[in-house]
């Protein structure tokens, strides 16, 4: 199969764009033929697939656009609307460069990784692997404009509350006609997709994204017949946070639960490994947090660091409303750990017996799930890390996600 490919793809950046590399490589591996259309600066997959034979590489740059949204992406408002200019003068551009190379050399397919297809080219089924579903973000903000308000101010909450408004209006989402199919990463995604933007369930297929699971792994056993190694887990409760701090996020509920587990008895220490997203002021929470010997903040870790971090806690929590994957829940069930994740997150389709779904976004009912955890700990009901790791091995594995993918790209392209 010869895909015209264009996204987000990088080995060394964020856990998407990561995912996005193996899959990449993945298809490559399988004998697809793969030419990446993409700005350099922007996006170079090149360093991922190194010298493959079936690799193309095209060079898509508008580079007026771009030195523009450049010199004003912070500026609010205006920054994002030379950004909506730079990217939607680069997405025309794009599809033209496809459309040329396919009257050259017909593909069989287009595939949009980590985003939606910003156009189409007539004769090319287009298919788009997205992060989830768009205006997430933005719903978020809307939802909780009170909080954003105490923390970055009246005037920059309603600078970010009318972007919100924009990013949900016609001019902010994409084009779904764009897309013959749709691949998201869990089932709460493609309700939201059906609910929202009325898109059919039956045109959008759901696949995880695949973990290195070379990179994530059960850390060394302890030195002790005991196969989980529950008793060389001394008391406290060690949680961690991982990923972006934005409303979406939640760092409110796990903070404000954190505290009522606290202030009940429970003993936690909290690690937080991520930097301020769009919305400044958070940091503010952090401050506030009433017990700060029991917490940490690190902005930012190299990804190599990532499951050396992960084996140094007993429990990853992500509390996150609409999400659609969180690839650092994976991570830390490769890695042997259990996980808690919120009421609207996806992850919950790829839960074990040692992981907890919360089943609503109030701090007592996360309060709660730290308070089991804790017991579990305490009382050697830990169950064995392997569950873990065997869950995520079930679900996250490249070769048989590449597997999944290719039935889809290929019922997507009518090729039997």
């Amino acid at each position: 199969m010869r895909i015209a490919i264009t996204g987000f793809v990088s080995e060394r950046a964020g856990s998407i764009a990561s995912a996005n590399a193996l899959l990449l490589r993945g298809l490559l591996a399988r004998g697809c033929e793969v030419v990446f259309f993409s700005k350099p600066s922007f996006v170079d997959p090149r360093p991922a697939v190194g010298t493959h034979p079936a690799f193309g590489f095209e060079e898509v740059d508008n580079k007026l656009a771009d030195r523009v949204r450049a010199r004003l992406q912070g500026v609010p408002v205006l920054g994002f609307l030379t950004g909506r200019l730079d990217a939607s003068t680069y997405n025309r551009l794009l599809v033209r460069r496809i459309r040329a190379a396919h009257a050259k050399r017909p593909f069989d397919l287009c595939l949009w990784l980590g985003d939606y297809a910003r156009g189409g080219v007539p004769g090319i089924p287009t298919v788009s692997f997205a992060q989830g579903p768009p205006g997430t973000d933005a719903r978020s903000l809307l939802a909780r404009f009170p909080e954003v308000a105490a923390l970055a101010g009246r005037a920059a909450a309603f600078r970010w509350a009318a972007m919100a408004r924009l990013r949900l209006s016609r001019f902010g989402l994409p084009r779904f006609s764009a897309s013959d199919r749709f691949i998201v990463g869990s089932g709460q995604s493609r309700r939201t997709l059906e609910d929202y933007y009325g898109i059919p369930a039956t045109k959008v297929d759901i696949l995880p994204y695949p973990i290195d699971l070379s990179l994530f792994r059960l850390p060394e056993p302890p030195n002790s017949s005991n196969p989980d190694g529950s008793h060389a887990r001394a008391l406290p409760l060690r949680c961690i946070w991982l990923g972006r701090i934005v409303p979406r996020k939640r760092l409110d509920l796990f903070l404000d639960g954190a505290a009522a587990a606290i202030r009940a008895g429970v003993d936690l220490r909290l690690t937080l490994v991520g930097g301020i997203g769009f919305v400044p002021g958070y940091e503010r929470l952090i401050e506030a947090f009433p017990f700060p010997d029991r917490l940490a903040w690190t902005r930012s870790l190299p990804r190599e660091r990532i499951p050396g971090l992960l084996h140094g806690h007993d429990v990853l929590v992500q509390p996150s409303d609409e999400e659609d994957f969180g690839s650092s829940c994976a991570e830390a069930q490769a890695c042997g750990l259990p996980i808690i994740v919120g009421a609207t997150n996806g992850n919950a389709d790829y839960l074990c017996s040692r992981d907890i779904h919360l089943a609503d976004d109030r701090p007592e009912t996360l309060a709660a799930a730290f308070a089991e955890m804790a017991r579990r700990k305490q009382n050697s009901a830990w169950g064995d890390p392997r569950e873990s790791r065997q869950c995520a091995e079930r679900h996250f594995a490249l070769d048989a996600g590449i597997d999944r993918l290719l039935e889809m790209l290929r019922l997507a392209a009518g090729i039997r």
